[in-house]
């Protein structure tokens, strides 16, 4: 008999905490936007400007208290199962579910050494920030397990190029889903598109991450503490768009770029019963790179001055597609761009770009890219 057999017809934890005949929330659950920058699908809440943390936390419905309950599992009379004799009671599972106070929703599977932190140890890293950021957006994932802060440092926003403007930010994040752990990364992002750069591996900080275990509470006091802000790091990044931004990809780079990139997704594997060879499909076979082509010579910010025909703009076209929320506003695409396959890629298309970038010459201006 399976566990789900075995539950009570309520389907519920201990403590009436359901666990099972649930539907999947969508990604994005509730969040503040500031800046006057448009909400994912409408939902959130967006003001002008920055808030205080406590204020931003507070619309966004970010301060809900998460606690620790055991699973437990039906007791039966004999070895029979439930269908012979009933139900005699519920015993201990030894496993605990991580749930939302305020709507009982189970939010993640966990071990008894597990260490719940509450929504207020995130908000007390942004109010300890306070002089050194301004907040951005706080967002709620998938029914709150999952949850996150941006914000801009003071003084680490630069011009790539005229009228090009790229920020440093921190990203402060909470898991409750017992996988996704607590800490903060600092990215890069294009403004005119919000695309996530990657940062180059020059400190071992960009990402300061723990684990649910014991005494982590006490830990979180000691990372909020040591947050480096990294201002000269992000005067290096600069340097580094800049020389990216002053090269130009010649003809048949950028097609060369993305198979590089994007192999295993272009890879045709050897069908000898059809008589088909191993190899690549082409660029514009594959819906990811074909939208990264049409990025290129239309994405956003392309327009701008200098852009077009550089491997800036060719970075730029992979990192729209892969990270960008301006194009793609979902709670997935945010997470993706912040913590999964979006910041690989990311980092992969900066560092493959310098690759190419290195062997080409100072830009000049060009009347259309080229792409062969």
């Amino acid at each position: 008999m399976s566990f789900r057999e075995a539950l009570p017809p309520t389907g519920g934890f201990f403590n009436g905490c359901p666990l099972y005949d649930r539907t999947m929330p969508a990604y994005f659950t509730s969040g503040w936007f500031g800046n006057s920058e448009p909400a994912w699908h409408g939902e959130g809440i967006v003001t002008p400007g920055t808030l205080p943390a406590r204020e931003a936390f507070e619309k966004a419905d970010a301060l809900f208290q998460v606690e620790k309950r055991e699973l437990v599992y039906p007791d039966t009379p004999n070895e029979s199962g439930i269908g012979s004799g009933g139900i005699t009671g519920y015993q201990p599972s030894g496993q605990y579910a991580i749930v939302r106070c305020d709507n009982n929703q189970f939010l993640g599977a966990v071990t008894k050494r597990y260490e719940v932190v509450q929504n207020e140890a995130l908000l007390r890293m942004a109010e300890f920030l306070r002089e050194e950021v301004d907040l951005d957006t706080v967002v709620v994932l998938q029914n709150g397990s999952k949850l996150a802060f941006t914000a801009t440092i003071k003084g680490a926003q630069k011009e790539v190029i005229p009228g090009d403007t790229v920020k440093r930010r921190i990203v402060g994040f909470l898991g409750h889903d017992g996988i996704t752990g607590v800490g903060a990364m600092f990215t890069n992002v294009r403004v005119v598109c919000s695309n996530t750069l990657a940062l180059a591996e020059r400190t071992s900080r960009n990402m300061i991450s723990l684990r649910h275990t014991n005494g982590v509470n006490n830990e979180f006091n000691n990372l909020i503490q040591s947050i480096n802000v990294q201002r000269e790091v992000f005067e290096k990044d600069i340097e580094d768009m800049r020389f990216l931004a002053n090269r130009i990809v010649k003809p048949g780079e950028f097609r060369s770029y993305l198979e590089i990139l994007y192999k295993k997704d272009l890879y045709i594997p050897e069908d000898l019963m059809n008589g088909t060879e191993a190899g690549l499909k082409d660029v514009t076979e594959y819906s990811k790179t074909k939208k990264m082509i049409l990025a290129r010579e239309d994405g956003l910010g392309v327009n701008i001055p200098g852009v077009k025909g550089t491997w800036w703009a060719a970075v730029n076209a992979v990192t729209e597609v892969e990270t960008s929320t301006k194009q793609k506003r979902t709670g997935a695409q945010f997470y993706k761009a912040n913590f999964g396959s979006g910041l690989t890629a990311s980092k992969k298309a900066m560092e493959l770009a310098f690759d190419f970038a290195s062997t080409s010459g100072p830009y000049q201006f060009m009347p259309q890219s080229v792409m062969s």
